[in-house]
């Protein structure tokens, strides 16, 4: 299976304000009936994660097994756009060789939850950035010249001009 580094600019206050405390507690609970009922009432504002198609009136037939992960991954398109895609691809699995942990980090971001029950709707990894922490990564990267970076490190500066957050997803 090949690791691929997605990233998306993202609405983190928006997401801390509306959808976070609601994924905490399904993710606490392992019961996605709240996630359900915002994807509901959100449905005109989301799109298909993996297309980014407009979410259908009949989303719960796109579902493959409906647990909470995958119904997260349908509410987080709330707070992205799935064909705004800015990461580094299948070069990430290169990159430990010729980057330093110290820039290795401000790819990913930190992960979402609380112990082990973490948000990973890919199974490979989730991280987000919230705006200072974009701030932060951009200026980590400033003397990166790999060129497999370069399009994430212009997320970040659009992201910091923005004050967005980013969602990093494998």
């Amino acid at each position: 299976m090949s690791m691929s580094h997605k990233a998306f600019a993202f609405d983190w206050n928006a997401f801390d304000d509306d959808l976070a405390p609601i994924l905490l507690a399904a993710l606490d609970a392992d019961d996605g009936a709240e996630l359900a009922e915002f994807i509901d009432q959100e449905r005109e504002r989301l799109t298909d994660p993996y297309n980014g198609d407009p979410l259908p009136a009949d989303w719960r037939g796109l579902l493959e097994g409906g647990d909470v992960q995958e119904l997260a991954d349908f509410a987080l398109t709330r707070y992205y756009r799935v064909r705004e895609e800015h990461g580094i691809g299948p070069a990430w699995l290169g990159l430990s060789e010729v980057l330093t942990d110290d820039q290795l980090r401000p790819l990913l971001g930190a992960p979402f939850g609380a112990g082990d029950r973490l948000l990973d709707p890919g199974r490979l990894g989730a991280y987000f950035q919230s705006p200072e922490m974009v701030r932060a990564s951009l200026t980590a990267l400033a003397g990166v010249t790999a060129e497999e970076v370069r399009s994430f490190q212009e997320l970040l500066a659009a992201c910091t001009a923005a004050q967005l957050g980013v969602y990093v997803t494998f």
